[in-house]
């Protein structure tokens, strides 16, 4: 992830990088992300309560054809550190992370791809112990501030959607993990 950021960072300052290098990118506090969804009655947000990263994590890119190849640029997510704004919202949301049995979500940046003034990421999404890579945009706001969206379906990691009140209630499988991180990168 930091790797992704630094390049992002550097990007957009005009600089060029080297073909192998190293980054050094700290998540600066104020950084968000959050998953939202909808249901039949109503929509929600899940906001990550912790600190997304703490200290400096050292990515490794390499550029190959307009691409920057990542390792090492990752996140581990505590699934119970998001609040939904309810108890039982939370409840049924670890249920369904099987928080219990796998207690982090990972998100790994494999490869950046600039097209004109914004970022096409791939990146491997780790639920429950299912894993699926997937295409998607973050734009910079600034030398600092990267945005990005992440729309996905529970049912690609082998999850039902919950429904409640005996099916009267029920939440949409597509849901979508909102980035918002103010990055650090030396």
């Amino acid at each position: 992830m930091k790797t992704l950021l630094h390049i992002l960072a550097v990007l957009s300052l005009g600089f060029f990088l080297p073909t192998n290098e190293t980054a050094d990118i700290y998540i600066k506090k104020g950084s968000q992300i959050s998953i939202t969804g909808n249901s039949n009655v109503n929509c929600f947000t899940c906001h990550y309560s912790q600190t997304i990263a703490e200290g400096c994590q050292q990515i490794k890119y390499e550029y190959e054809n307009d691409s920057y190849n990542l390792k090492n640029a990752e996140l581990n997510l505590e699934s119970k550190a998001f609040d939904c704004g309810g108890r039982m919202i939370n409840k049924d949301f670890n249920k369904l992370m099987e928080s219990e049995h796998h207690p982090h979500i990972k998100i790994s940046f494999d490869k950046i791809k600039i097209i004109e003034n914004d970022f096409q990421v791939t990146a491997e999404i780790e639920i429950a112990d299912k894993i699926n890579s997937y295409d998607f945009m973050i734009s910079s706001e600034n030398t600092t501030n990267y945005l990005g969206t992440l729309e996905l379906n529970i049912e690609d990691f082998g999850m039902e959607a919950p429904h409640k009140l005996f099916g009267a209630i029920k939440v949409e499988p597509d849901i979508i993990i909102n980035f918002d991180l103010n990055l650090q990168i030396e």
